[in-house]
């Protein structure tokens, strides 16, 4: 168990500096010995020079030269020691400024990424609201094209009709009008292909932006939490250097210790401060990727309304297709009709 500095340690110590030609000073002992307070190692080093008369057998001339020469010693080590405790306290002052400017500038770069988050989150709610638009329009479409395809059933079952009330009198253009009705028929179907592709395609669509804004929202989640967790550093950081302090005020008078205690907070200090620097570093990456996943998501965007646009042309082509169709065989009818048969009940 370690007992501490006594006068032996320091009557050894200065006698070896005496011998090697020095002035046992209170720097001097310490540095021989290696550890020692100057507190403790001046007192012990005045009760030396104290008892030195008395070991040397010196006259009460010399004891007085040597005890005057002691006193100066002293003053000037404790000189020394007064200008080590304020370097000690200056340093430890810029310190503190210097984590205070840290703090500041991390409390800055967390808002400034709160601000970030909320225009994602912003961005992303715009892009649903998108995405939600052009389902909407999708469904018009479809609903569109079904309306078209039950006109076009409708409009062939009313020419089969017309067909069969006419066929005795115009046998000889019943096979014409059965490669009419079995070219509408393949339009009819070929329509429908269509309509089902762009149903499938719809879907795909919709499931891609669903996985999207999924993904999105995990990110949004990551980011939040990597927050939180800044958040948990920083409040760790303050309650240890609230530890410190209190350390500091406690230890003061005691320079080993707290010295110790500076340099162990220093070294937190420069930790925390890489964790910043790390953490702020990732958390900006991660932004980035987030917006260039948003500009991809505008991109998709984009590219569906034009698809849409593209369908929609689609499917203004296909209307006009069919009422083509429909005055064709509103012309096969017209030919069709002998002239001078009853038409309706009535003569021509």
């Amino acid at each position: 168990m370690r007992t501490g500095v006594t006068l032996i340690d320091i009557t050894r110590a200065a006698d070896q500096l005496l011998a090697e030609g020095e002035r046992p000073t209170v720097d001097g002992v310490r540095k021989v010995l290696g550890t020692g307070s100057p507190a403790t190692v001046n007192n012990l080093l005045k009760e030396y020079y104290q008892a030195l008369p008395t070991r040397l057998n010196l006259p009460a001339a010399i004891a007085t030269a040597a005890a005057e020469l002691y006193q100066k010693i002293r003053e000037t080590a404790q000189a020394e020691v007064a200008e080590q405790q304020e370097s000690f306290a200056r340093d430890l002052e810029n310190d503190r400024q210097k984590l205070a400017s840290d703090r500041g500038a991390f409390e800055s770069d967390r808002a400034s990424l709160q601000l970030q988050l909320a225009a994602l989150t912003s961005d992303k709610q715009g892009l649903l609201e998108q995405l939600s638009v052009q389902n909407t329009k999708i469904l018009g479409l479809e609903k569109s094209l079904n309306e078209q395809t039950a006109r076009a059933a409708t409009a062939e079952s009313r020419a089969q009709s017309a067909t069969e009330e006419r066929e005795r009198a115009a046998t000889k253009h019943s096979a014409e009008v059965t490669h009419l009705r079995e070219q509408a028929e393949g339009n009819e179907r070929h329509l429908l292909a269509r309509i089902e592709d762009q149903k499938v395609q719809n879907k795909r669509i919709s499931s891609e932006r669903e996985r999207e804004s999924a993904a999105a929202q995990t990110r949004i989640a990551a980011l939040e939490v990597a927050a939180s967790e800044a958040n948990k550093a920083l409040a760790a950081t303050r309650s240890d250097l609230a530890t410190v302090q209190r350390d500091l005020a406690h230890e003061r008078g005691v320079r080993a210790e707290a010295e110790l205690a500076v340099s162990n907070a220093q070294e937190r200090l420069v930790k925390d401060q890489q964790l910043w620097t790390v953490e702020r570093e990732r958390l900006k990456g991660e932004i980035a990727f987030e917006q260039s996943a948003i500009k991809q998501l505008r991109q998709d965007r984009d590219d569906a309304i034009r698809e849409a646009a593209r369908q929609e042309g689609k499917a203004a082509v296909l209307s006009g297709q069919l009422e083509d169709l429909r005055s064709e065989l509103a012309a096969l009818r017209a030919k069709s009709e002998p002239a001078g048969k009853p038409v309706d009940g009535k003569l021509a």
